[in-house]
């Protein structure tokens, strides 16, 4: 067995230990319990700017927020698609629409560019 805990929190990306990750999710599961599903209330009423809970690599994971930006996450190396924040291949010309398969030729009614 792991001494590791299940119970897991971050503030701004940064991990905290695993004593004060517990106390966190005691604190937010008490006030969940009293006022059933105001995370941002819990979140006012500390201090900050969004608490969410998630799932990461098997913990239960509190991700807390101070700023109101998430900080940036490096772009995806490779291409790909673009995120919300862009970056990854530039857009293909065209209406965005799928191509009928064999004709080459953009699917009418898209915009035009």
């Amino acid at each position: 067995m792991s001494d590791r805990s299940n119970l897991a929190a971050s503030i701004d990306g940064a991990p905290l230990p695993d004593e004060e990750a517990r106390d966190l999710w005691t604190r937010f599961s008490r006030y969940m319990d009293e006022h059933r599903g105001d995370m941002a209330g819990f979140a006012r009423e500390n201090g900050y700017v969004s608490v969410t809970p998630t799932f990461d690599r098997g913990r239960a994971l509190l991700v807390v927020r101070t700023t109101e930006a998430p900080p940036e996450k490096p772009a995806p190396r490779g291409g790909g698609e673009p995120g919300p924040r862009g970056g990854g291949k530039p857009a293909a010309r065209g209406s965005g629409k799928p191509t009928p398969r064999g004709s080459g030729k953009p699917a009418r009614g898209g915009r035009r560019h």
